[in-house]
């Protein structure tokens, strides 16, 4: 018999969870296998909510998942899915009921989530759900060989943040959010005319500048290991976008932010 129950109240630990994670993304359209150290630090920078999360258990094995991250009055879907030899029975779908049930109860105000365009039978299913697209966002990767920082300095975090969200236009998804790479060991790159970008190892987390002739120092800046990844760029912000495709990026994966509008039952 299958029970669908909070991580918190399974009695699973996170090894659990990472093995149904590693066969339920084995075949995934960007297959995804972390190792365990990789999985739980990045549970951790995602605020990964044990009691929001959900698992659906058989003979004491974790067979599917919604893990789920809380912070103030939103949720966000971390990742989800079904070991391969378990699908096509609704588990999928009575997990995410239960997170959004879950959610409802405790007065969450929203519920967000991305997913891979031709991904689309998730898209089906949380469509199902109630989720409605809030945006597109671009993934792009950029061949910069040679880096350039003689019109940026290096700053303290905290210092690079405010300086990105007083030029920014839009709002950074979740896991690249000031609140999940606070943490993180980051390198931050200032523009002496307005402008500032943040990452790490090739992984752009956030930039924004006055003038895209700043967006284009501020990327040479970074690419210290002679290419950059920027994964989810709001699909609006046409000067960056357009100055990464004139620059010859890659736009590698396109995805959808999924927005779900909870009642407020408390």
């Amino acid at each position: 018999m299958t029970q669908i129950v909070s991580f918190a109240g399974s009695g699973s630990g996170l090894g659990a969870l990472h093995c149904a994670m590693l066969d339920a993304f084995s075949d995934y359209i960007v297959p995804l296998q972390p190792d365990s150290d990789t999985f739980k630090a990045a549970l951790s920078a995602r605020n990964f909510d044990p009691e929001a999360s959900f698992v659906a258990v058989e003979d004491d094995d974790v067979i599917g998942f919604w893990n789920v991250a809380t912070r103030g009055t939103k949720r966000y879907l971390i990742g989800s899915g079904t070991r391969i030899g378990h699908r096509g029975r609704g588990l999928a779908s009575r997990l995410g009921m239960a997170a959004i049930h879950a959610a409802e109860n405790v007065g969450i105000e929203s519920f967000w989530l991305e997913v891979i365009k031709g991904n689309t039978g998730a898209e089906r299913l949380y469509r199902k759900l109630g989720f409605d697209v809030a945006r597109t966002l671009d993934c792009y990767r950029l061949d910069h060989p040679a880096p350039d920082r003689s019109s940026c300095k290096l700053s303290d975090f905290s210092t690079v943040a405010d300086v990105i969200q007083r030029y920014s236009t839009w709002e950074p998804a979740w896991q690249n959010t000031t609140e999940t790479i606070s943490g993180l060991q980051l390198t931050s790159f200032l523009h002496e005319e307005g402008g500032a970008i943040i990452g790490a190892g090739g992984l752009v987390h956030q930039i924004a500048a006055s003038e895209p002739s700043a967006l284009e120092d501020l990327l040479a800046a970074a690419a210290t290991a002679g290419s950059l990844t920027l994964v989810n760029v709001d699909s609006a912000d046409s000067a960056l976008c357009s100055l990464l495709q004139a620059l010859g990026a890659h736009r590698f994966i396109v995805q959808s932010e999924m927005r779900l509008s909870l009642p407020n039952v408390s």
